[in-house]
C-alpha cells in the first residue's frame, strides 16, 4: 500500500479509535462524532453535516451540538 507521513497519520488514528471502540463500528461512531463535537467547541467553530441523497430517502442538514455533560 502506497502510504506518506499524513496518511500513515490517518490510518494510525482510525486504528486507535477502533481499539477504543473495542471493534464496534457504533461506539466507534459515537466515539468519532464525540471527540469532533470536543473539537468544535474548544477551537470555536461548528460542524454541519451535508444532506446526502440515498435511493429514494434525503436526510435532513444537521448541526452537531453537544449535549449537556
Amino acid at each position: 500500500m502506497l502510504t506518506n507521513p499524513l496518511l500513515q497519520a490517518k490510518y494510525d488514528a482510525q486504528m486507535r479509535l477502533d481499539k477504543e471502540a473495542n471493534h464496534d463500528l457504533k461506539l466507534y461512531v459515537e466515539n468519532s462524532h464525540r471527540k469532533v463535537a470536543e473539537l468544535a467547541r474548544k477551537y470555536g467553530f461548528t460542524i454541519r453535516y451535508g444532506e446526502i441523497e440515498v435511493g429514494y430517502s434525503k436526510t435532513e442538514s444537521e448541526e452537531l451540538t453537544l449535549e449537556p455533560a
